[in-house]
C-alpha cells in the first residue's frame, strides 16, 4: 500500500461529483470548472472506472429528480459530461481486489469510492474527489495522493 506517489504525475482520477460539478457549476459544493480547465491547459490525462459513466448518469437524474435542474439541463450536462476527455478503465478482478482492500481501510461498506482509490493506485495518479469524509480518513492514513476537489 503506497502512502505517497510521486508528485509529478500527470495521470488524474476524478470520481463522478468532480465531473458534475464541472459541468453544473452552480450545484456545485465547490467550483471546479477553474481545477478542470487547469488539468486540461496541462494536457493532464483524466482516467474514470467505467462505472463511472452510471455515476454520473445517476447524480444528474437526483438532481432532476429533486428540481435541483430542469430535463434540459439535464440532458446539457450528460453531453457535457461525455465530451469531457476521460479514459474509461475497464474493471478488473485485480482492481476490484484492490477495491476491497482499500474499503477496509476505509471502513466503508461499499467499494465505490475504493475503486477510484484502487485505480489510482494501480496508475500511480492522483485521485480527486467531492467527498470530504473520504479525504478525511484518507489524511488519517497519510495518503497524499489523494485530494478534495475544494483544497487550495
Amino acid at each position: 500500500m503506497q502512502n505517497s506517489l510521486p508528485t509529478s504525475t500527470p495521470i488524474l482520477v476524478i470520481d463522478a461529483n468532480v465531473a458534475v460539478w464541472a459541468v453544473l457549476p452552480k450545484i456545485a459544493v465547490v467550483s471546479t470548472v477553474g481545477r478542470l480547465a487547469q488539468w486540461c491547459q496541462r494536457q493532464q490525462p483524466i482516467i474514470v472506472p467505467n462505472f463511472w459513466v452510471a455515476e454520473t448518469t445517476s447524480v444528474v437524474r437526483q438532481l432532476i429528480y429533486s428540481k435541483a435542474i430542469s430535463v434540459e439541463q439535464g440532458q446539457t450536462a450528460l453531453n457535457d459530461l461525455f465530451a469531457l476527455e476521460v479514459e474509461i478503465i475497464p474493471l478488473t478482478l485485480e482492481l476490484c481486489h484492490r477495491a476491497l482492500v482499500w474499503a477496509t481501510q476505509f471502513q466503508q461498506s461499499k467499494v465505490y469510492d475504493s475503486l477510484y482509490v484502487a485505480l489510482a493506485e494501480q496508475r500511480h495518479a492522483e485521485f480527486w474527489t467531492g467527498d470530504k469524509r473520504l479525504v478525511n480518513r484518507a489524511k488519517q492514513l497519510k495518503l497524499e495522493w489523494i485530494h478534495w476537489v475544494g483544497e487550495d
